[in-house]
């Protein structure tokens, strides 16, 4: 649990969230295990959740290597648009994993919890704007 709580920090949408409104999101995260060259989600795809890596290394399409305690396709909460790339194991992976609708569910029932992530998503927009992305 302390390994994804850290991590959860460094998620922009999650990193003003206090300890305990992170404990809520860790009781929905559930783990699972996935072979070398397992593909997690095409690009186009929907998406339907968020990933954090445990162990093992994950290829985002032509943009990053990911390795342990790094996540990807949190913007699949906010933003309705599918997958801009495509993520594949490279090795044998355990990756914790947060579905949108228990995140839908979770922020329906957490009122405080959905005012800070729309803030969050807010200010990463515009910084994302600022750099021209």
């Amino acid at each position: 649990m302390d390994l994804i709580l850290k991590i959860l920090k460094t998620v922009p949408l999650f990193e003003t969230l206090s300890e305990e409104e992170d404990k809520e999101i860790i009781l929905h995260i559930t783990m699972q295990f996935y072979p070398a060259h397992y593909s997690l989600f095409k690009k186009g795809d929907e998406g339907n959740a968020m990933y954090i890596i445990k162990s093992g290394t994950v290829q985002l399409g032509d943009i990053a290597t990911l390795n342990e305690g790094e996540f990807f396709g949190e913007m699949a909460f906010i933003d309705a648009a599918p997958r801009m790339s495509s993520a594949e194991t490279l090795s044998d992976c355990e990756i914790f994993i947060l579905k949108k609708d228990d995140f839908v569910s979770l922020v329906h029932a957490n009122p405080e919890i959905a005012r800070k992530i729309q803030s969050a998503y807010e200010s990463r927009k515009i910084q994302n704007s600022a750099l021209g992305k």
